[in-house]
C-alpha cells in the first residue's frame, strides 16, 4: 500500500494543521507493515516520508529559513495563490496520482481532480460560518473543492463538534465521518525542567504574565482580549505583560488604540513562533492562558495548556466545552468586560489557585488516531479506482 500525504502544511512556521500532520505521521511510522509506504507530496514532487524527512522538518522549523519567510509573504498575494494552485493541480495528476494507492488530503481537499481513493481531513468549516475571517479567494476555492469530496467513502475530522458541522452544513452521513483527536506532544507536561532560563529569554517571571497562543489572524479574536487587557490599570499591565505566541497569519488584526499603545510600551508582546520546549514552559508558568477564538475545529493549544497544568480561560464555543469540560473558565467571545474580569480574577487568585480534577486526556491519543487513520488507508486501498 502506497499512501501519499499532502505535506504542504509542514512548511515552517508550523500552524495547528502542521503540528497535527507532523505528529500523526510520527505516530503512524512505527505502525506500518513491511508492505506499507508513506510518501510526501509537497505540491511539486513525491519523496519518501520517514524519520529523516521529519528530522528535516524540525530543522527547518527551528531555523526559520529566509526562503520560507518569503513564501509566507507571497502567499498573501491572491494571484500568486491562484497560480500555484492551478500548477499544483496539474502536478498532482501527473506526478502523484499515478504512483499511489491512496491520497491523504490533510489540507481539507486534494490539489485537483482525482481518480484514486482520497481521504480528506475537514478540520472545521469556519469558511462557511465565518467567511469574513478568511481571504475571499480561499473561501471560493474551498467551496469549489469541497464539491469534489462530496461522495468520498470516508471523511476524517478532529472533533465531535466538527463532525456535527460536516453533517449539518455539507450533508454527509455521520457514519462516513471518523473523528481522530489531536493530542499534546510529549513535551507538554506539568513538570518544570529548566523553565527559569526559558522565562528569562522572554523577560517574564512565573505567574507574572498572561499568555495567548495562535496564528495572528481575525478568527483568533485576540483583538477582544487585547481591548480587555488594555482596560487594566497601567501599573497592573506593567506587572503582568500579555504575551502573544504564534506566527503571522493574514488579514487586519490592528489592535484598539489603547492596546496599540500597550504594544509600543512592551506590555503586549508579539513573540512569534517558539519551539515546543519553550511553549511548554510558557504554558506551565503563565497566570492565565487565554484562547478567545470565534470558531475552532479543535484548538490544540487548549489540550497543550491543560497537559501543562495551566489555568485557562476560553471562548464559550461548543468545541472548547467538548475538549476542556469543567476545567476552564468560559467567556462569550466578544464580551470585553467578561475577559477583563477573567484576567482580574486570575491576578487576585494568583499562586493560591489550585486546579481541580483535570479532564481525562487519555481520549486525546496520537496512537489511537494513527491506528484509525491507517485502518482507513487500508480500507480505501481495497477500493477499485474510478
Amino acid at each position: 500500500m502506497r499512501v501519499a500525504i499532502h505535506t504542504r502544511s509542514l512548511r515552517p512556521p508550523l500552524t495547528g494543521i502542521g503540528h497535527f500532520v507532523y505528529r500523526l505521521i510520527d505516530a503512524m511510522l512505527p505502525m506500518l507493515s513491511p508492505d506499507d509506504q508513506l510518501l510526501s507530496f509537497n505540491g511539486w514532487w513525491l519523496e519518501q516520508l520517514d524519520r529523516d524527512f521529519l528530522a528535516r522538518v524540525q530543522t527547518r522549523t527551528f531555523c526559520g529559513a529566509v526562503a520560507d519567510k518569503a513564501i509566507v509573504v507571497l502567499r498573501q498575494i491572491s494571484l500568486i495563490r491562484e497560480g500555484a494552485r492551478a500548477l499544483q493541480a496539474g502536478l498532482f495528476h501527473r506526478v502523484a496520482e499515478r504512483n499511489i494507492d491512496v491520497f491523504h488530503a490533510v489540507n481539507y481537499v486534494p490539489p485537483g481532480a482525482f481518480h484514486k481513493p482520497v481521504l480528506p481531513i475537514i478540520y472545521d468549516l469556519s469558511h462557511l460560518r465565518f467567511p469574513q475571517t478568511h481571504p475571499k479567494d480561499r473561501v471560493e476555492w474551498l467551496e469549489q473543492q469541497l464539491r469534489l469530496v462530496a461522495d468520498v467513502p470516508f471523511v476524517q475530522t478532529i472533533s465531535e463538534f466538527s463532525k456535527s458541522e460536516i453533517v449539518s452544513l455539507l450533508g454527509m452521513p455521520a457514519d462516513r465521518i471518523y473523528v481522530t483527536y489531536p493530542a499534546p506532544g510529549a513535551v507538554f507536561r506539568p513538570e518544570r525542567e529548566m523553565d527559569d532560563s526559558c522565562l528569562a529569554r522572554y523577560g517574564v517571571e512565573p505567574l507574572k504574565y498572561f499568555l495567548v497562543v495562535g496564528t495572528r489572524e481575525p478568527r483568533k479574536n485576540v483583538r477582544t482580549v487585547a481591548e480587555a487587557y488594555a482596560a487594566l490599570p497601567g501599573s497592573t499591565q506593567a506587572r503582568f505583560p500579555l504575551l502573544w505566541v504564534g506566527p503571522s497569519g493574514w488579514g487586519d488584526i490592528a489592535l484598539p488604540p489603547a492596546a496599540e499603545r500597550g504594544k509600543d510600551q512592551g506590555l503586549i508582546r508579539m513573540i512569534g513562533y517558539v519551539s515546543d520546549l519553550d511553549l511548554a514552559a510558557l504554558y506551565r508558568n503563565t497566570i492565565l492562558f487565554v484562547m478567545p477564538s470565534l470558531y475552532e475545529g479543535f484548538g490544540m493549544p487548549v489540550v497543550e495548556a491543560i497537559a501543562c497544568g495551566a489555568r485557562i480561560a476560553l471562548s464559550r464555543i461548543p468545541v472548547f466545552e467538548e475538549i476542556a469540560g469543567a476545567d476552564a473558565r468560559y467567556v462569550d467571545p466578544m464580551d470585553v468586560e467578561g475577559w477583563r474580569q477573567a484576567i482580574v480574577d486570575a491576578i487576585h487568585e494568583g499562586s493560591e489557585w489550585a486546579r481541580g480534577s483535570p479532564p481525562d486526556l487519555t481520549r486525546f491519543s496520537w496512537r489511537s488516531s494513527a491506528a484509525t487513520t491507517l485502518e482507513l488507508y487500508r480500507r480505501l486501498s481495497r477500493i477499485e479506482p474510478s
